[in-house]
Formats: C-alpha cells, structure tokens, sequence
C-alpha cells in the first residue's frame, strides 16, 4: 500500500502539477482566485483515497458526492494533459524550426487561446461522455458450430461484464440492464467480472434485482480484479446472492453447452488465492464434446488453450473507455474490444463493459450488454 500511495501521489501529482503551471501561464490567477485553485486541486488529489476512506466508513452521501467531483475531474485532467502535451510538442517543433527559418515563430500556439480553446473541447467532450456513458447498447454476435446436438435450437447468451456496482453506478443502472434482460430472454447470462466495485454493505441489497433473473440454462460469472479489491468473501458472497454460479477453476455442464471459468489472476497483487490454471479446468469433461465456453476476465488467450474452447468471453479492457485512452490500452492487450479469431476453431469476445469505471464518462466506447446467439 505504501508503494502504490507513493506512485499515486508523484504520478497523478505531476499531473495536477501540469495543469496548475499552465493555468498560471495563460490565466496569471492571483489573491483568492489563486487561494480557491489551488485549495481545488489539493482536495482532487486526495479526492479518490478520501472517497474510498469515505465509502469503507459508510459516510455514503458524502463519498457519492464527492466521487461524482473527482472522477469526472479526472477524466478532464487526463484529457487537459493529453492535449497539453500536444501543443507543448507542437511549439517545441516550431522553436526548432525557427533556428533555421526564423519566421516559423509564427506558429507558436500562444498559452491563453490553447487553454481556452482545449477547455471548451474538455467541457464538450464531458457533456458527451456523460450521455453516452448512460446509453446502454446491445450487441449482437452470432456463432455457428456443429457441436449442438441436432435440432437443437439456437441458444441465446447474454453477457454483462465490469458492471462496476458501487457509488456511481447503482439502481439506474440495474434497471437498465434489467429491461434488456427481460426484453431478451436469454437462456444463459455470464458475468465475466467486476460486476461490483468497493465497499460491499451498501450494495448487497442490489443482488435481489440480479436475483429475480433466472434464465433456464442458468446464470454464471467469473471475478475480476475488482472482486479480489473489494474483498474476495464478501465479493463472493454478492455474487452468489445475486444468483449467479461463481466458477473458480471449475467446468460445469448446462444443457448442450459447457462453460469453464478462470479466476482473474490477482494473487501478486493482493496475496489472495487465485483460480488461474485454465489446462486444468479445461481438461474437465473435456470428452463430452461440448460446445465449450470459457469465461475469463483478461482477454488474454492462452495459446494452449486456443482450439479446446469454441468462445471465450472476457472484459476489463472498457475499449478504454474514454477516447483516446482506447490507444494505450490496446497497446497492452491485443483483443481491446469486440470479436477475434483465434484459429482451430476458437473465438473470443471482449466486452466494452456494461458500466464505469473511475470517471462516470466513456467516449466513443458506449457501454454493451452483449447478446450471443449459438446456432447449428
């Protein structure tokens, strides 16, 4: 925990370092303005951990607040960096330029127009973020196999992942995912993680509302990071509550269809045990030949897994929920978003998420319920 406060504190206090010098630059604050800024951007460095010491105490109203203030911020102060670096590179450029052709000084983007001008963009950019992050889409993935018994009829798979329950996204995102559920009759719902997010007394009451869905080839889930942060018991717990089969490490048999599950693989980082050993678990009732789907938080395919599952269906990218964080974030993982071949008959899935994380924003990432139909 030390560690991490020491790279929180100097990584995203260099950030707000940035955007205090350059709000200086190009608005030369002074007196109580400058008293009010600064006082501002002390409270959102400490806003995450306060809202977490918050929330663990169960001042609920208090953390509800000021999360909604200080993960929107964040979202601003990551987009203000971006395009602040940009002008900085763009300037940088021209001031090389000029040692040979004096006259490029005229490029120079100056300090007050550029901040301005990225402000009005960031507040845009917010108010979208805001509707789109609300605007719960379905998506829709066909796969065809021969491995259902004949005349069977197609099944239809309805996945949710990185719901991310907690402070942010409560009871009105429920009810929106409620209404696909109920609009689409799946025959089975998969969770592939992080279905909450922080403390958990105050959520529990959410897991009647998952409870109350009960699709006949039932409901499943696997945990994400998120689970093992929030408390792996008590995360358990909720999710069991909710209705779901928790599969560590576990195969079960549903109709004409196998689904396996992984833990995340968390134990480095919180010294839990962890799930992870997909051989194993792959390797139960492997001589059914079964329609086989595989539940995995990180979309991650293991190569000698690949061809001993037909679908894979993972989360915990977000598409990196906010545009242009996608860029990063497929830097780090190959299968970001949607669907992939794997060859030898194996598909994967990545979910963009059915909820928010951090920010309560998304740009040009819209969060998905995600419907599957398995047809012969």
């Amino acid at each position: 925990m030390t560690f991490f406060l020491f790279i929180y504190f100097a990584v995203y206090g260099s950030m707000h370092a940035y955007f205090f010098w350059k709000t200086i630059q190009a608005l030369h604050p002074q007196g109580w303005p400058l008293l009010f800024f600064t006082a501002f951007l002390l409270l959102m460095v400490n806003g995450p951990i306060i809202v977490r010491f918050l929330e663990r105490n169960d001042q609920i109203t208090g953390a509800t607040a000021l999360a909604w203030v200080s993960y929107t911020w964040m979202a601003v102060l990551l987009w203000f960096l971006s395009m602040g670096i940009i002008r900085d590179l763009w300037n940088t450029g021209v001031r090389l330029a000029a040692l040979i052709t004096p006259a490029s000084y005229r490029l120079i983007i100056p300090a007050k127009p550029a901040y301005l001008i990225i402000l009005v963009l960031i507040s845009a950019a917010t108010v979208w973020g805001f509707f789109e992050a609300r605007d719960l889409r379905t998506e829709r993935v066909t796969i065809k196999t021969g491995l259902l018994p004949p005349g069977t009829k197609a099944i239809k798979v309805a996945q949710i992942s990185d719901v991310h329950l907690g402070i942010i996204e409560g009871q009105w995102r429920i009810d929106q995912i409620a209404s696909i559920l109920f609009d689409e009759k799946p025959d089975l719902i998969l969770c592939t993680g992080d279905l909450m997010d922080g403390a958990i007394p105050h959520l529990n009451h959410m897991s009647a509302y998952f409870a109350a869905i009960n699709p006949p080839l039932g409901k499943f889930a696997v945990t994400g990071n998120h689970e093992f942060y929030a408390g792996l018991h008590e995360s358990l717990a909720f999710i069991k509550d909710a209705g779901f089969t928790v599969l560590r490490g576990e195969t079960v048999i549903t109709g004409p269809l196998r689904v396996a599950g992984v833990d995340f693989p968390a134990e480095r980082q919180t010294g839990q045990t962890t799930y992870t050993n997909e051989k194993t678990t792959l390797d139960i009732d492997d001589d059914k030949g079964l329609f086989t789907i595989l539940l995995k938080h990180n979309p991650e395919a293991e190569e000698s897994s690949v061809g001993r599952f037909q679908l894979q269906l993972s989360g915990h990218t977000h598409k990196g929920q906010i545009f242009p964080f996608n860029y990063p974030v497929r830097l780090r993982y190959r299968y970001i978003a949607g669907r992939y071949d794997l060859g030898k008959g194996s598909t994967i899935y990545t979910s963009r998420g059915t909820g928010t994380w951090g920010p309560p924003l998304r740009l040009l990432s819209p969060p998905e319920v995600t419907i599957i139909t398995i047809e012969g």
